[in-house]
C-alpha cells in the first residue's frame, strides 16, 4: 500500500505542493469509491422501498437446512479450488512449494480479498509475506498474482459464453434476444479457444510496461480455463442455493446475476463489492423473485462466502500463534513463525475491522428478542449493550490500522474493545451468537502479543487511500442498514429522548451520532496530522540539518 514519506525518505525535486497534490489524488480517488457506494445504496433503497427488515428476516427463515448445508459444501470446495489457482501459477513458474503452505497461502489471500476488495493490492500483500520466506522473490510473486487474476477474469469470461450456448434466455435481464446470444456465446468461445492454443506458438514472452509476460502452455492455459469455470459456477451455486427456494429462478438465471455483479464490484474497487454487487443481483434477479426473498440470499451468501471463510483463516493465523508461544525453542517452530510473521499483522488487521463492521450491522438493525424475564429492570441494560457495541465497533475498524502496523498499544486496546464488545452482546438479553464474532478474534490477536512490539502514538503515521475508503464504505454501509431498518419510524426531536425496551430506533439515532463524532474526530486528527508533515517538508534540493 501507498504511504506518505517520512520526512527523511522525500524523493529528490519533491516540493510540499506536489505532495499535498498526490495526496489529494490519493484521497480523492477513496472519495470517489465511497461515492460510488453511495450510489449504490441508493438504487437498493428504491428498489426495496415495498420491503422492510422483518420481510428480509422472515425470507430468511424460509431457506432450507438442506440449502444450507449444500450452500456450505460448494463454498468448501470453491475455496479448495482457488488454492488450485495458486498452485497452478507456480507451476507455470516452474516452483516447487509445498502444497499445503501453498493452500494455506491462497485461502488466506483470497478470505480476505473477497472480503475488502483491492483484490490485486491485498492478494499481492499476503502472498509476498507468505511466500517470500520461501524464496520467491518479489516479481515473482507479482506473476503469481497475475496469473490468478487471468485465471479468475477467464473463468468469469468462459462462463457467460457457456450459458448463452446452454440457455440463451437467462440474458433476458440484459434484453439480449436469444439468437444473439448464442451468436456472442459462439464468438466468445472462440477468442478462448484461441488463448489456450496461443501458448503452442507464441514462445517469446511480451513485453508489457517493461515485464516479460509469457503465454502459458496450453495444457496450462486449459487448466485455467477449467480451474476458472469451475470456480465461477460453484461460487454461483453458492448464491443459488442460498436463495429462498422459488421455480421463477433458474440455476442460470443467478450465474449471470452473479457474473455481471461480480464485473461491476471489481470496476467500482469497492471493498468486497459491498452494496455494488448486492444492487446488481437485486436488480437482474427481481423481475422474478420477490426483493425480500434476493437480500435473504445475499445476506446469507455474505455470511458463508465472505465472513466464515475470513473468520477461519484468523483463526488460523491465531492458532499458530499460540503454538509458536509454546514451543518456541523447536526448529520447525522457528521456521513456521519466520514464515508467517509478516502476515499476522495485516490478517489480524483485517479480522479486526471486519469485528468492527459487524458490531456495526448488528446495532443498526432492530433486536427480535430481548431480555424479558427483568422486564423494565432490563432497559438500562439494553440501552448500554446499544450504545457501547457501537462505540466498541467504530473505534475497532480506526484502530485496525493501527494494528497492521504492529503497534503494541492498538494490540492492547483491541482486546480490550473485544472483550467489551462480548460483555455488550451478552448484556443484550444473553445474544451468545453475535458474541461469538468478537470472542474468536479476541482469542485469535491474545496470543500474538510477541508480534505487537512497536511502540509509538496511533496517529503517528497516515492512513493508505484504501483503508480510508474502506472506512467510508463501513460507515456509510451501517448508517443505511439502520435507516432501511427504521424507515417507518417517524424521526423528529422527541425520538432523541425515547428510552423504552423496544426503542431500537432511538438507540440507533442516539449511537450514530456517537459513531459519527468519533470518526469525525479521527478524521479531523489524520488530517491535521498530514498537514504537518507535509508542512515540514524540506524544499527540493535543501538538506535537512
Amino acid at each position: 500500500m501507498v504511504q506518505i514519506a517520512p520526512r527523511g525518505d522525500v524523493r529528490d525535486g519533491q516540493t510540499p505542493s506536489s505532495s499535498l497534490w498526490q495526496a489529494v489524488l490519493r484521497y480523492g480517488t477513496a472519495l470517489l469509491i465511497v461515492a460510488l457506494l453511495v450510489g449504490a445504496l441508493f438504487i437498493l433503497d428504491r428498489w426495496l422501498e415495498q420491503y422492510s427488515i422483518g420481510d428480509i428476516r422472515q425470507a430468511i427463515r424460509r431457506i432450507e437446512p438442506g440449502q444450507l448445508a449444500t450452500a456450505v459444501a460448494a463454498a468448501a470446495i470453491s475455496y479448495w479450488l482457488l488454492t488450485l489457482y495458486d498452485a497452478l501459477a507456480l507451476h507455470h513458474l516452474r516452483r516447487d512449494l509445498p502444497y499445503r503452505w501453498v493452500a494455506f497461502t491462497a485461502f488466506t489471500s483470497y478470505a480476505f480479498s473477497h472480503s475488502l476488495g483491492f483484490a490485486s493490492v491485498i492478494g499481492a500483500t499476503v502472498r509476498y509475506r507468505l511466500y517470500a520466506p520461501l524464496g520467491l522473490h518479489a516479481v515473482e510473486v507479482a506473476q503469481v498474482t497475475l496469473f490468478v487474476v487471468t485465471t479468475f477474469t477467464l473463468g468469469l469470461v468462459v462462463v457467460m459464453p457457456i450459458v448463452m450456448l446452454l440457455d440463451p434466455t437467462a440474458l433476458k435481464a440484459l434484453h439480449v434476444p436469444p439468437d444473439s446470444a448464442v451468436l456472442l456465446g459462439a464468438a466468445a468461445l472462440a477468442v478462448i479457444v484461441a488463448y489456450a492454443v496461443a501458448g503452442a506458438w507464441i514462445r517469446r514472452p511480451l513485453r508489457v510496461f517493461g515485464h516479460d509476460i509469457a503465454f502459458p502452455r496450453p495444457t496450462v492455459a486449459l487448466g485455467q480455463l477449467v480451474l476458472g469455470l469451475c470456480d465461477l459456477s460453484l461460487a454461483a451455486a453458492v448464491l443459488y442455493f442460498c436463495l429462498p427456494a422459488s421455480d421463477a429462478v433458474s440455476y442460470m438465471d443467478v450465474v449471470v446475476a452473479f457474473g455481471l455483479a461480480l464485473v461491476a464490484g471489481i470496476i467500482s474497487h469497492v471493498p468486497g463489492g459491498l452494496g455494488v454487487f448486492d444492487a446488481i443481483v437485486l436488480v437482474t434477479l427481481t423481475p422474478e423473485m420477490a426483493g425480500n426473498d434476493v437480500m435473504a440470499g445475499l445476506l446469507v451468501f455474505r455470511v458463508i462466502y465472505y465472513l466464515a471463510p475470513l473468520l477461519i483463516a484468523g483463526l488460523m493465523f491465531g492458532a499458530l500463534e499460540a503454538f509458536q508461544a509454546r514451543h518456541r525453542i523447536t526448529v520447525l517452530s522457528r521456521g513456521v513463525s519466520a514464515a508467517i510473521s509478516p502476515a499476522v499483522p495485516f490478517v489480524l488487521a483485517a479480522c479486526t475491522f471486519i469485528t468492527g463492521l459487524f458490531l456495526l450491522f448488528s446495532r443498526a438493525t432492530p433486536e427480535e428478542t430481548l431480555p424479558s424475564p427483568l422486564g423494565a429492570a432490563s432497559l438500562p441494560l439494553v440501552e448500554m449493550s446499544h450504545f457501547t457495541g457501537s462505540v466498541v465497533g467504530v473505534l475497532l475498524i480506526l484502530l485496525s490500522h493501527a494494528i497492521q502496523r504492529r503497534l503494541h498499544a492498538a494490540w492492547v486496546l483491541s482486546l480490550g474493545l473485544l472483550a467489551l464488545g462480548v460483555l455488550s452482546s451478552l448484556l443484550k438479553g444473553g445474544d451468545w451468537p453475535e458474541a461469538i464474532v468478537p470472542g474468536l478474534i479476541f482469542l485469535a490477536l491474545l496470543p500474538a502479543s510477541g508480534e505487537f512490539h512497536r511502540r509509538g502514538a496511533l496517529l503517528a503515521q497516515a492512513p493508505t487511500p484504501s483503508w480510508f475508503a474502506a472506512v467510508g464504505v463501513a460507515l456509510a454501509s451501517a448508517l443505511w442498514l439502520g435507516l432501511f431498518s427504521y424507515k417507518h419510524v417517524q424521526f423528529s426531536d422527541e425520538l432523541w429522548w425515547q428510552f423504552a425496551l423496544h426503542g431500537d430506533a432511538s438507540r440507533f439515532l442516539r449511537a450514530s451520532v456517537a459513531v459519527g463524532v468519533i470518526a469525525l474526530g479521527a478524521a479531523i486528527a489524520h488530517l491535521v496530522a498530514l498537514a504537518s508533515r507535509l508542512r515540514h517538508l524540506p524544499p527540493p534540493g535543501r538538506e535537512e540539518p
